[in-house]
């Protein structure tokens, strides 16, 4: 085993996420090794040529949940990262007609009054009540999770910065809370509006990549937690990446490399190797053995 094959953290799988905790591992000074099967990294944010002359974004598409403290500490648009913002949106509608959302407050007002004043006149509270929430949860998704079964120093610790972040809450905001984690994105949507095209068209944030239905328990937090979405401190915001998806993770990737991490494609991994009931190293399909004293997976095991 050479020194050249050995390593402080392997993280296997070079998507977004497996990218971003090998930069990170990185900056903080540690000798990484980053694993794809596949020649591209990018995972499921990836761009490809599916036909010849175009490229295009084939799982994920939007950005905005990408946290922004992410893109600073990783220096991402130094590095290629260029976000274009999403103007509008339009649902089709059965009769022809359409429902249309536009960056312009009013225009949007306009054009919902067309099909429901009652809706018109719900949607700026429903707004605001939603986009409360989000920011009233929104420094818990940051947090690791203690484990409240654990007498650890930093489990105890993460216990009472979350029980100081509840008590600083209000009782309503607290209810508001549980109920959207409990509720279906359908039963939400039904006490605030009556048109179904919109209700149709918001309850599709309640469920992307939860194989569940607009009436499953939970989905309502799932469509709170895109109101969480935020582009150069704009909150609520969403647009579109320059080159695709595939452009993110390529950003994620440049920086990575410039920190140091070594990213080797083409490289599967046939097996993790275990001592002493530790992950110690992985052994690929070519033959080649890595060691690490930590091994990471960002891909289906």
């Amino acid at each position: 085993m050479t020194s050249s094959n050995q390593y402080d953290a392997i993280v296997i799988g070079a998507g977004h996420n497996g990218l971003i905790a090998a930069a990170y591992l990185a900056r903080a000074g540690k000798k990484v090794c980053i694993l794809e099967r596949r020649e591209i990294v990018g995972g499921a944010a990836m761009t490809e040529e599916i036909f010849p002359g175009y490229r295009f974004t084939e799982f994920s598409y939007v950005v905005s949940l990408l946290r922004p403290e992410i893109i600073r500490d990783l220096e991402l648009p130094r590095h290629g990262l260029k976000i274009l913002p999403l103007p509008s949106t339009v649902t089709p509608m059965d009769n022809g007609d359409y429902l249309a959302a536009w960056d312009d407050h009013d225009l949007t007002r306009q054009e919902l009054y067309r099909h429901s004043p009652k809706d018109a006149e719900a949607s700026d509270e429903y707004g605001r009540v939603m986009a409360r929430a989000a920011k009233a949860i929104k420094p818990v998704i940051g947090l690791v999770p203690p484990d409240p079964s654990s007498m650890s120093p930093r489990d105890l610790m993460g216990l009472l910065k979350l029980g100081k972040y509840a008590k600083s809450l209000s009782e309503k905001d607290l209810y508001r809370i549980a109920k959207l984690v409990t509720q279906s994105s359908a039963d939400l949507l039904d006490e605030w509006f009556e048109f179904d095209p919109l209700k149709g068209t918001k309850s599709a944030s309640g469920i992307i990549g939860t194989f569940l239905g607009p009436r499953s328990p939970g989905t309502a937090y799932v469509l709170l937690h895109h109101y969480m979405g935020e582009i150069d401190g704009a909150f609520r915001a969403w647009g579109f990446a320059k080159n695709g998806t595939g452009g993110v993770s390529a950003a994620i990737a440049r920086s990575a490399a410039a920190l140091g991490v070594e990213i080797r494609t083409n490289a599967s991994v046939q097996q993790v190797i275990v001592q002493g009931g530790r992950a110690a190293g992985v052994a690929l399909e070519n033959g080649d053995e890595l060691r690490a004293k930590v091994v990471m997976s960002a891909a289906d095991p």
